[in-house]
């Protein structure tokens, strides 16, 4: 008897557990909340026309002048969106859950274009070659392509699409080992990368997250990843080519001026190449906390943000930084440029005007 009632339950119950689970992965709109504007936002842009923010519980705001914001209407997920990119008035986010939404009215309403969080890998950037070739990168090497403005993706991974590598391995092991010794390295810290840990790491199953994109005219693009990794493509994403940084931790991002690339990341850290990452010359930046986003004024200087309230300004004419620090002040992580020199700085504390 107890078994006929096991199964009569298993057979009535089963159904709805699976509908259940069904239901957790399907997304849910982003909630209007009055002070949208302090919420934790991780992007901020500058589209010529506007200014747009994103971040945590699916927040979508725009502002024309950077100070006035409104929550967009429509966003159909609640996942944390991470980055954003536009061409023209057609613009996309991306973030956790895989998640891809679109706008096509200057982000006054969305609709969602990816969501698969039965799979647990993040998108941390995404770039439109036009409104309708473009490319997301995430964790463990996703990589996902649309030729159609986003209405289909098609994913791969870093592994399928690395052609070679430009890793001189005697030399990176010479410099892990210097660095290896270098006291500042504090394997209790939360984003603690080892240079010990060169020993291939992610890249030994090309597993790295790929944390930024960028697209430099007549070079081509170049990823920032984890552990002290890079690669770049100059076929526009057919093919790419692995290669490391002279510092052995992660890069947050990456910001082109000219022929130049900056790429900055943990601990302060900031190198720069003017050969699409042949050769590398670390900055001296003056600080020690992480740096999470840059943006280029009318002026030629990059600025830069990241955490303790950190502000930094790149000369390029004298290669030199001056850096604004309140270590007690929030974390930035994104910044844009308005009326050529002020910023729109996104952050931990929502949006901040400096």
């Amino acid at each position: 008897m107890r078994l006929t009632r096991l199964f009569l339950f298993l057979f009535l119950a089963f159904p709805l557990w699976l509908q259940a689970q069904d239901e957790a992965y399907q997304p849910r709109p982003a909630v209007q909340a009055r002070l949208a504007d302090k919420a934790l936002l991780l992007d901020v842009i500058n589209t010529g026309r506007q200014f747009v923010a994103a971040g945590e519980r699916g927040i979508v705001l725009t502002s024309e002048d950077g100070q006035q914001w409104t929550q967009a209407e429509n966003v159909p997920v609640q996942s944390t969106l991470t980055r954003l990119a536009f061409v023209g008035e057609q613009l996309w986010a991306v973030g956790h859950d895989s998640t891809i939404i679109h706008s096509s009215d200057a982000g006054r309403t969305w609709s969602l274009q990816n969501f698969e969080p039965e799979n647990e890998e993040p998108l941390f950037d995404v770039h439109f070659f036009d409104d309708r070739n473009g490319l997301a990168i995430g964790a463990y090497g996703l990589m996902l392509h649309t030729d159609d403005g986003g209405q289909s993706w098609q994913q791969a991974y870093m592994a399928d699409e690395l052609a070679g590598e430009a890793i001189d391995w005697p030399d990176v092991e010479q410099r892990a080992a210097l660095d290896e010794a270098d006291e500042d390295l504090d394997g209790d810290d939360d984003l603690y990368d080892s240079a010990s840990d060169f020993d291939r790491g992610c890249y030994e199953f090309l597993e790295c997250h790929l944390n930024a994109l960028v697209a430099v005219e007549g070079q081509g693009l170049m990823i920032a990843a984890e552990g002290g990794y890079g690669f770049r493509s100059e076929d526009d994403g057919q093919s790419w080519e692995s290669f490391r940084f002279p510092y052995a931790g992660s890069m947050f991002g990456l910001v082109a001026f000219g022929s130049e690339i900056l790429a900055y990341g943990l601990r302060g850290h900031a190198q720069l190449t003017s050969d699409f990452g042949r050769s590398w010359r670390e900055l001296d930046t003056g600080i020690s906390s992480n740096i999470m986003g840059a943006a280029v004024t009318g002026s030629g200087q990059v600025m830069l943000v990241g955490n303790g309230a950190s502000i930094l300004a790149y000369d390029p004419a004298t290669d030199q930084f001056t850096a604004s620090q309140d270590q007690l002040g929030n974390d930035y992580a994104a910044v844009a440029v308005r009326n050529g020199s002020s910023l729109v700085v996104a952050g931990a504390g929502g949006i901040k005007n400096e």
